[in-house]
């Protein structure tokens, strides 16, 4: 199996489990009425929806970040980037050849603490 259609199922399977989550929340009944009625594993429901429920803070936020004003804006993007980080959740970070050190530094730092 491949890296993209593991990632594939792994988006389907929490879709599938969110509309579960949501549709159980909406119908009145409690979890485990729930997954009887719709032969779900009692277990994974509560796996899911502790997972879905986590605080507002864990989720992803933007946070601003401040460039060196020696830093030149091209208005013509570069063909590749020099340099990708991919970090989790899907978050990627292109670097092309004349990138600033320090601001890369500080940009991962920040997005390291949130």
């Amino acid at each position: 199996m491949t890296r993209q259609s593991k990632q594939d199922d792994q988006c389907r399977n929490q879709r599938y489990w969110q509309a579960h989550v949501t549709a159980q929340k909406q119908s009145g009944l409690s979890r485990a009425e729930y997954c009887r009625q719709h032969q779900l594993s009692y277990h994974a429901a509560t796996y899911w929806n502790r997972k879905f429920s986590k605080p507002a803070s864990k989720e992803t936020t933007l946070v601003p970040v401040t460039f060196a004003s020696s830093i030149k804006m091209n208005s013509a993007p570069t063909a590749r980037p020099v340099l990708k980080v991919i970090l989790p959740n899907k978050i990627a970070v292109e670097v092309d050849d004349g990138f600033s050190p320090t601001t890369l530094t500080k940009l991962l730092m920040t997005l390291e603490r949130r």
